[in-house]
């Protein structure tokens, strides 16, 4: 099991932060990804092992005027 903005998920073997992103329909082209407080760069998101037991959060950014 795996937190996801704090809410739990299942964790799957072979999980990237972009597979996760995929299965949670986020798909908002400005995210922020931490793992365990860590974040990750966004060009990494598919090599990017998440782990059972990790803490992902997934922030949209966008701006306002």
């Amino acid at each position: 099991m795996i937190t996801v903005n704090n809410r739990e998920h299942p964790f799957t073997p072979g999980m990237t932060v972009a597979s996760l992103l995929k299965e949670k329909g986020y798909v908002f082209p400005m995210l922020i990804v931490k793992i365990n407080g860590e974040v990750v760069d966004d060009k990494d998101f598919a090599v990017t092992a998440v782990n059972d037991g990790d803490d992902v959060l997934a922030i949209h950014v966008f701006a306002g005027g």
